[in-house]
């Protein structure tokens, strides 16, 4: 038989255990807090960005075709911006954008409120606070339903596409098909290659945010019965920590691909470029650095966000160990016991032994 996790003891609870977790309450909600409003704005910001990028992209692609075009010297067919992206893709492109970016930070704000009902509901149980929880968990458990099966949606969309890119090159140029040599068998091959790689975020993600709901619905339960939370705790408490490990191990990886880049824009400049093609294309040597620099950059702020979320997850598992720990200490049978002091009372005589 196992034995239970060392951060949620089957003893009694005792006075000093209750008073360290309702300050591990206080403090670590209020961090999560403030990093979900970070990452909020970051979001914001960052979907912001990417609009005014693709608007951006969209402006100077005349004029990367017709360099493009004048580098090819007729060995390629003329293209035009105007006969390869329609005049709706645009506004779509940028209204879905506009979207996705409102949806994710309303989402991050709603697990921000989440959490702040859970605290007050915590410290200072009452009708108002129970409401204010219920009403939460309300609202976020559709989404965390929703980020069980996005990783399922984002499968089925490679798994349509590929088929679907073979068939139109199929249609567009048989003869390069042809060469190509890819047949059903191959294809079929790189579908289940996609199958593979994918379903273990898939099944992953599901567990995750499956203890993520039996918490937030054992919290809401034990607002109106005795119920205990610490199994729920327990159970979501092994899937932060391996969380907590791959985005560590993500923050890693990062950090040594942004560093390494940083470091070599620095010597990008100092040799000039003679190639009058790449001149025509307005590649420089100042036109290198800045791309090195701004993917560096790109690189470091995700990193930064990992960094984010690296503490977030290590401040959620003490989180959860905390509200389960202060709200079982008021369950019938868990009296909270008052902290025993070894070293209080008469000295005791050692058994068997003569003092000297």
């Amino acid at each position: 038989m196992t034995q239970p996790s060392p951060s949620f003891p089957e003893l009694p609870i005792t006075a000093a255990e209750l008073a360290a977790a309702r300050a591990g309450v206080t403090v670590r909600g209020g961090r999560i807090m403030g990093t979900l409003g970070v990452l909020a704005a970051l979001s914001a910001l960052g979907g912001l960005l990417g609009v005014w990028a693709l608007w951006w992209s969209f402006g100077e692609l005349p004029r990367w075709l017709a360099s493009l075009n004048e580098l090819s010297d007729g060995d390629l067919p003329q293209l035009n911006a105007a006969d390869l992206v329609p005049s709706w893709a645009l506004p779509c492109l940028l209204g879905l954008g506009l979207l996705a970016t409102a949806l994710y930070v309303w989402a991050i704000l709603l697990a921000r409120q989440t959490v702040g009902a859970v605290r007050d509901q915590t410290l200072n149980p009452g009708p108002d606070h129970t409401e204010a929880l219920e009403r939460s968990v309300r609202t976020v458990r559709p989404w965390i339903v929703l980020g069980q099966i996005a990783p399922i949606l984002q499968l089925l969309i490679p798994l349509l596409a590929v088929p679907l890119t073979f068939g139109l090159i199929r249609q567009l140029d048989p003869q390069t098909f042809q060469g190509v040599g890819f047949g059903p068998a191959e294809i079929g091959a790189i579908v289940l290659g996609v199958m593979v790689q994918s379903l273990p975020t898939v099944i992953i993600t599901w567990l995750i945010l499956a203890a993520i709901r039996r918490w937030l619905d054992a919290v809401v339960a034990r607002a109106h019965a005795s119920v205990p939370v610490r199994p729920a705790a327990r159970g979501v408490d092994p899937w932060l920590l391996f969380t907590l490990v791959l985005l560590g191990l993500g923050l890693a990886g990062l950090l040594l691909g942004g560093l390494p880049l940083l470091a070599f824009s620095g010597f990008v400049g100092s040799a000039p470029l003679n190639d009058p093609d790449l001149m025509a294309l307005g590649i420089t040597p100042a036109a290198l650095r800045a791309v090195l620099l701004v993917g560096a950059a790109a690189v470091l702020l995700g990193a930064f966000i990992y960094l984010l979320l690296t503490l977030l997850m290590g401040w959620s598992r003490g989180f959860a160990s905390n509200v389960a720990t202060v709200l079982d200490a008021g369950l019938p049978g868990q009296p909270v016991m008052p902290a025993h002091d070894p070293w209080s009372g008469p000295v005791q005589p050692a058994q068997g032994r003569e003092p000297y």
